[in-house]
């Protein structure tokens, strides 16, 4: 499932899943380790980020004890055998980004609490405390001539900074949600963002004006990179893609599909022939710039996977995960064959005139998660209160009329809702795990029997979540509409043929909305049944 970035409740509920995922397989995230461990590789904290100095003699790290408000760490090691150099120390929260300037004199890093902290390399004291941002400060990146330090955060802002003296240069109002990658051009004369509402951003760092903007992506964008070249922009995200973008004029040149979950984060190769692309779900994988396509990579990481990049020769590859990080060697460039094409669609079939839908008055709206549902004249139900993984239920009866050939739900669109819904999440979406129907006799308060569907179909699906993922009987998928936001949708839920719903038999409906995060749940929807029309007198 994809969606944008998420609200600080979700990061709660998300590193929290983490942490106790993890207990099953590994030592706890946060568990102590003796004075640090001696190497990079014997280190089990959250690796978020890490960045290279240019001459190839450090990493440094950083992270903490969770995603969120636990202390931050930041750590720097040899990259040669991975022995421990030091630690730089004193953010409260979690460490989100880490960027070395050019001459290697400086480090920057950010925090979740909005702290951009400014760091002397050789003595890792702390220089400069950047404070400007409201909430989560996402992401750091020095120009090439060290002349200027960017920063982005939560509150949609990129901030120019002078690293020299810690003066702010120029605020910039830069997204309209989070901002939440950063990247100078290879000559200073630009500066790329991505940020929650799905563009790519092009800025004049001098005097913060735009300069372009690309729009693609379906879900929030989490990190933007130039080619060594300068000559392509690279931008990943929530919505699962890599895009590759001409940096002269924006034109799209690639989409590298092939993640099943959010890809946090990717770099190009030294020579820029190559990519490697990290995923929340644990894929690394490698692309051939050039030929756009994907390549044999390593075998998957056994946690999220949250940075990662080449080693300067690019005969190794550096995993930061949230149980620390390794390295791995770099498979040699081999391009995996294509996907298969999709399969012919099947003949149409012949199609069966019905009547216009008639809206089903629920009598009767309960929520697991003890939301709450105002149900309209029109049958149309608004749901408030708590947002939770959740199970609406719904009592209504079959209106007269001719045979019912299908149900169907309409997931509304409403300027309450956050980007106008039709779902309760952050980013407007909602993953219908289960779509189920009980019925029973005319005239009985009981619905013992459970309505077979044939097929499932919307006028609008997310990639891997089509309506019929809602009656496959697996509550790990459903239909969901990134990319179709802020607009109203509906599935057709065909009845078995052989069904037969009379006039007036009770129904109990049942949406079950079961995603991991808990937050994506309708907002407002309607019921309908189709029936087939009535035959003349």
């Amino acid at each position: 499932m994809t969606f944008q970035l998420p609200s600080r409740r979700a990061w709660l509920l998300l590193a929290s899943v983490l942490a106790v995922a993890d207990t099953a397989s590994a030592a706890e995230p946060g568990a102590a380790e003796p004075a640090g461990a001696a190497t990079l590789t014997n280190s089990t904290r959250w690796v978020i980020a890490a960045d290279t100095s240019r001459d190839g003699q450090t990493i440094v790290t950083a992270g903490g004890d969770s995603l969120l408000y636990r202390p931050g760490e930041v750590v720097a090691w040899k990259v040669a055998d991975g022995s421990r150099i030091g630690e730089f120390v004193g953010h409260p929260t979690a460490v989100w980004a880490v960027k070395f300037s050019a001459d290697g004199k400086l480090l920057a890093t950010a925090g979740y609490d909005g702290l951009v902290r400014v760091w002397d390399v050789d003595t890792r004291q702390p220089k400069h405390d950047l404070k400007k941002h409201k909430g989560w400060a996402r992401a750091v990146a020095f120009s090439p001539d060290g002349t200027r330090l960017a920063s982005a955060g939560e509150d949609g802002a990129i901030v120019l900074w002078d690293p020299a003296t810690g003066g702010e240069v120029k605020s910039i109002a830069a997204h309209a949600g989070a901002a939440t990658c950063l990247a100078f051009s290879p000559d200073g004369q630009t500066l790329a963002s991505g940020g929650s509402d799905k563009l790519v951003k092009l800025w004049n760092p001098v005097d913060g004006t735009e300069k372009a903007k690309f729009e693609g992506h379906g879900d929030a964008i989490w990190a933007v990179a130039y080619s060594p070249d300068g000559q392509t922009i690279a931008s990943g995200g929530a919505d699962r893609t890599l895009r590759l973008w001409a940096a002269a004029d924006g034109k799209p040149l690639a989409t590298l599909a092939g993640h099943k979950d959010w890809v946090t984060s990717f770099a190009f190769s030294t020579d820029g022939s190559r990519i490697v692309s990290g995923g929340i779900d644990g894929a690394v994988k490698l692309w051939d710039a050039a030929a756009r396509g994907e390549q044999e990579g390593p075998e998957k990481a056994a946690s999220s996977v949250w940075t990662v990049a080449f080693a300067p020769d690019a005969a190794s590859l550096f995993v930061g995960t949230h149980h620390g990080a390794r390295r791995v060697a770099t498979p040699a460039p081999k391009l995996l064959p294509p996907p298969p094409s999709p399969p012919s669609p099947p003949p149409a079939a012949a199609k069966v005139e019905s009547a216009p839908p008639q809206h089903l008055v629920p009598t009767q709206f309960t929520s697991m998660s003890g939301g709450s549902g105002a149900i309209a004249a029109d049958g149309t139900v608004t749901v408030t209160g708590p947002l939770a993984k959740d199970t609406y239920t719904l009592k209504a009866a079959i209106p007269a009329g001719g045979k019912v050939t299908a149900f169907r739900l309409e997931a509304l669109a409403d300027d309450a809702l956050p980007q106008k819904g039709p779902g309760r999440a952050g980013n407007g979406n909602f993953v219908l795990s289960t779509f189920a129907v009980l019925a029973g006799a005319p005239g009985a308060a009981d619905t013992p029997t459970a309505i077979r569907f044939s097929a499932a179909r919307a006028d609008f699906e997310q990639p891997q979540y089509g309506a019929a993922a809602a009656i496959d009987d697996k509550a790990d998928t459903g239909w969901a509409i990134a990319g179709g936001i802020g607009q109203p949708h509906e599935a057709i839920f065909t009845v078995h043929p052989d069904t037969s719903l009379p006039a007036g038999a009770p129904l109990t409906i049942t949406l079950d909305q079961q995603y991991a995060d808990g937050q994506h749940a309708l907002g407002k929807f309607r019921l309908s049944v189709v029936q087939e029309p009535t035959p003349a007198p």
